[in-house]
């Protein structure tokens, strides 16, 4: 998919923001390239390999239709839609990238897999060394057809942050944290509810978001996953931890409570967090 290719999030939005702002519905293919990587760039590559690669991913995200027979490009919605370029791309890689593995077989899987080491993930390695134990700890030492590899790898990370799924430390090692992956699925999770049981909440995440904890994706990476432990990985206790200081949702955990627990993630202590395990979860903000 896109991420074995120099894509990057910016050119994409600024593909799809090009369209939405032309007032014709569609552009025919060779003109969008030129505009994309018009003449006269300095050291312009004549076959125009990033606008190509660029167009390739936004086709592979449904995010733009390519019509063989008139040439022609298209949007796949309304160039109207209220929601920002974002905002359509973001629901594009939830739905298609991080909920799937069909298209792209491994966004959403070693995601799940930095997530299931744990504190463990917080090491510095090359690109080279992370498809390696990847490799290892997933594949079993089986390599397929299409190998993770050191460039898949590094494609990811073009990408991760940039999904809402973790940020980069002063080292530029990154830190998994699906916040923002996890507060756009809220309303999903909640379904119209305003408070979840702790286990009603992890199990409809697990739906809604299945490279996180207990989803079909993360169970995948993470052969030896033991729900009944209820303990969260440090990264999704990091994100439900600021979710709840950020006033987002509220997380209350009683001190007798016997819930799911994100004491890895040291989570302070105020009126509803008087234990590190979650009884019940309330949606504050819809997102």
């Amino acid at each position: 998919m896109f991420t074995d290719q120099p894509v990057t999030p910016m050119r994409l939005e600024t593909l799809i923001d090009l369209l939405r702002n032309l007032t014709n519905r569609k552009l025919r293919r060779e003109m969008l390239l030129e505009m994309l990587q018009p003449d006269g760039l300095p050291n312009l590559d004549p076959s125009r390999v990033q606008a190509k690669q660029t167009l390739k991913a936004a086709i592979e995200l449904r995010l733009i239709k390519d019509d063989d027979e008139d040439k022609y490009i298209k949007l796949t919605f309304d160039r109207k839609d209220k929601r920002t370029t974002r905002q359509i791309v973001h629901a594009a890689l939830d739905s298609i990238v991080l909920s799937d593995t069909r298209v792209e077989p491994y966004f959403a899987l070693f995601y799940s897999y930095l997530l299931s080491l744990k504190a463990d993930a917080n090491v510095k390695k090359t690109a080279k060394e992370w498809a390696r134990d990847f490799e290892r700890d997933v594949q079993g030492g089986q390599r397929s057809d299409n190998p993770f590899n050191e460039p898949k790898c590094t494609g990811l990370h073009r990408w991760m942050g940039y999904a809402g799924l973790g940020w980069y430390d002063p080292a530029e090692v990154f830190q998994p944290n699906p916040y923002e992956r996890l507060f756009r699925s809220l309303n999903t999770i909640f379904a119209g509810e305003t408070k979840l049981t702790g286990e009603a909440f992890m199990q409809r995440m697990a739906v809604a978001c299945p490279e996180l904890d207990g989803g079909d994706i993360f169970r995948q990476a993470y052969a030896h996953y033991d729900p009944g432990m209820l303990v969260c990985t440090l990264g999704l206790s990091h994100a439900l931890i600021a979710l709840h200081d950020d006033d987002l949702i509220r997380l209350y955990c009683p001190r007798d409570s016997r819930g799911w627990s994100i004491e890895t993630a040291e989570p302070p202590s105020d009126e509803s967090l008087q234990s590190a395990r979650i009884d019940t979860i309330e949606l504050l903000k819809v997102s």
